[in-house]
């Protein structure tokens, strides 16, 4: 049966475990005390998976609070960067499972912030931020959720913020143009959304900048 041979303190508060003289992963002190483990502990080889089992859940979880300490993320993009990690696919799993029933993973939620904040701060059109939710995996009818009620009025006063930062128009007046368009293009806004925005900017002297 195996027996617990050392529990030592690792720098990072925790304690690294070690059965029949061989390492086996760091545990925090909660799971120490919850396992009741000592130096001399016996444990069945079920009870060894279990605590293997619970670490891994521990880690997974440290590192999921950690990214998400740093911005909302989609349920979607926390999975691939926990899987970067070299983490048990059950236990990523698991802890998706943990996080969206603790209300802290949302896409819904996560969808509405994003678009959001990418209209506002990046001056993005509809097709952009649909392209970005689709790519961090979030699902389609939450994406759809998180663009409705944007009317085609909005998204070209969107437009038109963004062209006048770039100043009036400078002669040739074609070639500015094009280049408006792209640049609205690029940024996601559609054809007709995009071609209303560089003609007013263009031909109406109050969409321009005094």
């Amino acid at each position: 049966m195996p027996v617990v041979t050392a529990l030592r303190a690792t720098r990072r508060r925790g304690v690294a475990l070690h059965v029949d003289d061989e390492y086996v992963c760091v545990i925090s002190e909660s799971l120490v005390a919850r396992w009741r483990l000592f130096k001399g502990r016996e444990l069945t080889d079920d009870d060894l998976a279990a605590v293997r089992a619970a670490a891994s859940a521990e880690r997974v979880m440290g590192d999921a609070y950690r990214l998400l300490g740093h911005r909302a993320r989609s349920r979607e993009e926390l999975r691939r960067r926990l899987l970067a990690k070299d983490h048990d696919e059950a236990a990523v799993s698991e802890a998706l499972e943990r996080l969206t029933a603790d209300g802290l993973l949302d896409d819904a939620a996560f969808a509405r912030g994003y678009a959001a904040d990418k209209r506002r701060l990046a001056g993005w059109g509809e097709e952009r931020i649909r392209r970005g939710l689709r790519q961090l995996g979030v699902a389609p009818h939450d994406i759809d959720d998180a663009l409705r009620g944007a009317g085609e009025d909005d998204e070209l006063d969107r437009a038109l913020a963004v062209l006048r930062k770039r100043g009036a128009p400078e002669p040739p007046l074609e070639a500015a143009r094009r280049r408006a368009f792209q640049a609205l293009e690029r940024r996601g806004y559609s054809t007709s959304v995009a071609f209303a925005a560089v003609r007013i900017w263009s031909e109406d002297p109050s969409a321009r900048p005094n």
